[in-house]
Parts: C-alpha cells; sequence; structure tokens
C-alpha cells in the first residue's frame, strides 16, 4: 500500500472513532474530537481528566488543549479535516496565530472576558505560579506547518524571548507522524531491534531466569537502533525524558564538543537494555533485542537524538558503556526497573508501584474482574503474551494514580483537596504511606463507582456547555428557565463543576445517607453555594483549595446533624 493509500485508510478509520467521540461527548467539531482521541491514546490523559484539558466551545483563546506537565506548559492545536481532499493542506498562518493569541492571553495581565473555564482555570494556574517553560504543539492529519506560518511562528518566539525569556518550543506532528505513532502503538511491547556493538561480553546469570551482558558501544549506534521505536521504547521506564534540565544539557554539551566528546564514556551514564530474549552474532557484532525495552538512559538517548537532530553536531566518537538483561519475568522486570532508576532524584508516585499494599490491592481487584495498572502500559504487556488468559472490560482497568487520587478524595478529608490539586504532592512518601494502609478491594470500588456517578453529572454539565442552549443539567437539578439570559445566568453559578469531581465525591463520602441522585443533587448546592459565597476565588481554583473543602464538609456536617 502507498503512502497515499495507508493515508486514507487510516483517515477513514480515525474519522470513524471521531465521529462517535463527538456524538458521546457533544463535541462541537470533530477537531475537538481528534483532540480527545489524541491525548486520550498518546499522551496518557485519562478519560475523565480530558474534561479539564480540552477548551471546548467559545472563550478558548485560539488554544485547544493545556497541559501541564512538570514545569512545562503545552498548547495545543488540533486540526482533523472535514474530507479526504485536504489531506495535503498544510498547517496555515492563521492557524499558529491563533495559538499564539492564546499564550499571550495566557499570559497577559488581565483575563479576556471571553474565556471558558478551563482557560480560566490555567490562566489562574499562570497567574499563581513560575511558569517559564511553553511548548507549542500543532498536531494535524495532514501536511506540516506552511512556509509563511513557519516564519510566523519563528518571528513570535523570538519576540517572546527576547521580551520575557521564557523557554519556547514547539512540536509538529503531521500525518506521517500520527499513523507511525498508530503503528508503534500497535507493535508495543513486541519491539525488535539489532544493536551493533564494539564490544560485549557475558556477564552475570541466574540460571533460567535471568542474563546479562556488558559493554559499549557508539552514539550513533544507539540511535540507529532505535530511531524507530523513539515513542515506545522507553515504555516500561519508570522516568520520562525531563526536557532540558542541567543534566540533559550537559549531556548534549559534551556529546557535540571537539574536544570533550571522546571523553563521554567516562562522563555519563550508558544505556541499560532488557528483554526477552538476546542473539548475539560475534561475526557482525550484532545483538538482536526481543520485546526490547530502555529501563534506564532515556534521558541519555532521547539527549543524544536532539544533539543529533537538533544540534546537528553529535560527534561520531561518542561511545557509551551498555548493559542487556535477558529475562520473561515481568515482575522482575518491573524491580530491575526500579532500582536502576535511583542516579537522580524520582518522584515518589514512580515507586509506589513495588509497595505491598499495591500489589495485594491488584490481586484483591483482579479476583473481582478488576485490573490495577501498577505498572504503565502492563494491563497491554500481560494481555500480548497471555492472549486469552488475561482479559478485561475495558472499563475494569484501573490506572493506579487515578485510584490513588479518588480513593484519597473518598476517604480522607485531610488529603483531599491535595488529591485534586496534585497527584505528585499527594504521593509524597510521608502523605502516602498513611492514605493507603488500610486499603483494600472493596473501598477502592465503593469510591471508585461513586466517581463514575458523579462524572456522569459533570459530563452531562459539559455536554450542556458545549451548545448554545440545552436545558438537560438545569432539569437534572430542578430548575426551570425560560430565556437564553436566564439559562446563561444559571448555568454560570455551576460553571465550578466542571472541575468539581474530587471536591464532590469527597462531599458525596461524608453526606449520611447516601441515596442516590437526590444526595449528589444535595452535594452539587452544597459545593455550589460554598463557592459563590466566597467570590474571591474563582470558581475553577475554589475546587483545589482546602478552605472550601473544609467548608464543603463543615456544612455537611451540620446537615447531617440536623437530619438525624
Amino acid at each position: 500500500m502507498g503512502q497515499r493509500g495507508k493515508f486514507q485508510v487510516y483517515y477513514e478509520r480515525i474519522k470513524a472513532e471521531l465521529e462517535k467521540i463527538k456524538k458521546e461527548n457533544n463535541y462541537i467539531t470533530l477537531s475537538k474530537a481528534f483532540a480527545h482521541w489524541y491525548l486520550f491514546n498518546f499522551c496518557n490523559v485519562d478519560a475523565n481528566d480530558l474534561g479539564e484539558s480540552i477548551l471546548d466551545g467559545f472563550g478558548d483563546n485560539g488554544i485547544d488543549a493545556i497541559i501541564l506537565e512538570n514545569d512545562t506548559m503545552k498548547l495545543y492545536q488540533f486540526k482533523f479535516p472535514d474530507k479526504i481532499d485536504n489531506l495535503v493542506k498544510k498547517i496555515d498562518e492563521k492557524t499558529v496565530l491563533k495559538l499564539l493569541n492564546g499564550y499571550k492571553k495566557l499570559n497577559s495581565s488581565r483575563t479576556p472576558q471571553k474565556s471558558n473555564e478551563i482557560f480560566k482555570a490555567y490562566r489562574e494556574i499562570v497567574k499563581n505560579q513560575n511558569i517559564f517553560n511553553y511548548e507549542f504543539i500543532f498536531i494535524s492529519f495532514s501536511d506540516g506547518l506552511s512556509e509563511n506560518a513557519e516564519d510566523a511562528m519563528n518571528t513570535a518566539i523570538q519576540d517572546i524571548k527576547e521580551s520575557t525569556g521564557n523557554l519556547i518550543k514547539v512540536d509538529v506532528n503531521e500525518k506521517i507522524k500520527i499513523c507511525n505513532k498508530i503503528d508503534r502503538l500497535q507493535k508495543k511491547n513486541v519491539i525488535e531491534i539489532n544493536l551493533r556493538y564494539n564490544s560485549l561480553i557475558a556477564s552475570y546469570n541466574i540460571e533460567e531466569k535471568v542474563k546479562s551482558w556488558v559493554g559499549f558501544t557508539t552514539a550513533h549506534d544507539i540511535l540507529e537502533a532505535v530511531d524507530d521505536y523513539l515513542d515506545i521504547i522507553f515504555d516500561e521506564n519508570i522516568r520520562n525524558y525531563e526536557g532540558d534540565n542541567s543534566v540533559n544539557q550537559g549531556i548534549i554539551k559534551t556529546a557535540i564538543d571537539e574536544v570533550e566528546s571522546e571523553n563521554f564514556y567516562f562522563y555519563h551514564n550508558g544505556i541499560v537494555f532488557i528483554c526477552d530474549e538476546c542473539k548475539i552474532s560475534m561475526g557482525n557484532q550484532i545483538a538482536n533485542l526481543m520485546s526490547a525495552a530502555v529501563v534506564n538512559g532515556c534521558q541519555t538517548v532521547v539527549a543524544l537524538a536532539n544533539a543529533r537532530d537538533e544540534q546537528k553536531s553529535l560527534k561520531e566518537n561518542v561511545f557509551l558503556p551498555i548493559r542487556i538483561i535477558e529475562t520473561k519475568d515481568i515482575e522482575l522486570r518491573a524491580k530491575i526497573t526500579e532500582y536502576l532508576n535511583s542516579q537522580t532524584k524520582i518522584k515518589d508516585s514512580y515507586f509506589l508501584a513495588n509497595n505491598t499494599f499495591i500489589r495485594e490491592l491488584q490481586n484483591e481487584l483482579m479476583k473481582k474482574g478488576y485490573f490495577l495498572e501498577r505498572l504503565a502500559n502492563e494491563y497491554s504487556y500481560k494481555k500480548d503474551r497471555l492472549k486469552n488468559k488475561f482479559d478485561y472490560n475495558k472499563d475494569h482497568i484501573l490506572r493506579m494514580d487515578k485510584t490513588i487520587q479518588i480513593y484519597a478524595g473518598y476517604y480522607n478529608n485531610e488529603f483531599a483537596a491535595i488529591a485534586k490539586r496534585g497527584k505528585n504532592e499527594l504521593f509524597n512518601k510521608e502523605i502516602i504511606n498513611e492514605i493507603i494502609s488500610g486499603i483494600n478491594a472493596d473501598k477502592v470500588l465503593i469510591a471508585y463507582n461513586a466517581y463514575e456517578d458523579i462524572y456522569k453529572i459533570i459530563t452531562l454539565y459539559r455536554k450542556c456547555r458545549r451548545t448554545e442552549r440545552n436545558d438537560e443539567f438545569l432539569e437534572y437539578m430542578g430548575i426551570n428557565v425560560k430565556t437564553d439570559e436566564e439559562y446563561i445566568k444559571e448555568m454560570e453559578k455551576f460553571s465550578f463543576i466542571n472541575t468539581a469531581d474530587i471536591l464532590l465525591l469527597n462531599a458525596y463520602a461524608n453526606i449520611n445517607p447516601k441515596t442516590g441522585r437526590e444526595q449528589l443533587k444535595a452535594i452539587i448546592n452544597i459545593c455550589k453555594k460554598a463557592i459563590n459565597d466566597n467570590p474571591k476565588i474563582s470558581p475553577s481554583t475554589a475546587t483545589k483549595t482546602a478552605k472550601i473543602f473544609e467548608i464543603v464538609q463543615k456544612n455537611i456536617k451540620e446537615k447531617n446533624r440536623i437530619s438525624n
């Protein structure tokens, strides 16, 4: 199949999925559905969190989605052609300027009046946090930037750097990259690479369990081996690439330096590969690795790729140590990954996967028909290997970070606001050990099912906000309106709901008795009053603020006392 034919086939497949997503979520355009599809499949954005990332409807200020990742704010613009003939179109200057305008409004001294609640929420983050790093990301199932668009982007970035000093990166994913991502996703965990080496010798082995080899090779040979899999070769690594920090800048600096490059081997850590099977060809010095992954060295590999592709100055004499570990024991693979990643600071959440309580929880949930993913892509990995012996309802696949967030929001009043503010803060070792000390499958499922019920109401509200007039949510709340003006006024009073999943969950956990629909309406009104009584706090910020959680908890306690 030729490239054009391949693109047409993928276009039709993706479009069919987008039509379904658009209908289910009441998105106005296919491009917004495209954002939903892309972020879920390739950016690991939880389905329930998409509503807080996608700026759908009026007031998006030219930005389709925003994701805050560590200290970098990523601004997305998505385009999906309305017809197949437009696959050859390029991203035009207008699209670029829309995103740039959104960036300027995010960083303006005043929040634009015509802004939706998600934009306002991220505007508050920019206002209250130190955000110096931005990434402009264009995702289009067509061709790349037009010449005019590229010129406009380069000029704007230069102006931003000179006026603010902010670091701006640009990433363009056109149709060929998107198709490659799909192909790679389908090949996940069956990666086969051929690694050319300069020296490789057998090392420490445990009979019938693990084998290993040590040696060295060049940076160019490493990159040649993994080039086609750079998006997924690190799937088992507990730490993704951390951007242009001082360590990674140091790697690049050494790798491109005329003098220092020959010392790279001595200055930097090597690469550790893990695989199901390793075959060594001594004659042509090739190591064939089946089901390969890089479990230590993600920072090094990506930094070297940047030195080659962006700096275009990666020296030929850059050598680095390599280790190859062969084992088919997935639990051992997980432990090896954990213990190897201790050279730089690791977020506490990454190490929670091997906590005894979490391992026990996973086993308990499996008995009840649910699979808790302790590790990234663990379900897909096991399903690929165990086939029909390992199959779960897609709604019963639970991500660990989301599960702990829900659990904390439901059972722990003290940490509920922290659970909403940020999962990284929640996974602090001092906090997390207290949270999970009494965790079990039954309690998790109670909290999870309550969360799902609440999220149905949040989804209903979002769907109604995405249209000019839809009374379904207000009817659910028992509110009747006659005019469009009344409709807008009443809907605005509930704008907090968009980011209120954990606040509502915590309120539901505290109210007594829990009688479903009527109680959900009651807690929505309790939360609305608490937020409307504190107008100095924006709704999107209020749903993450300990003060509001405490007010809601206090008001519910009083309601329970009166009811009893």
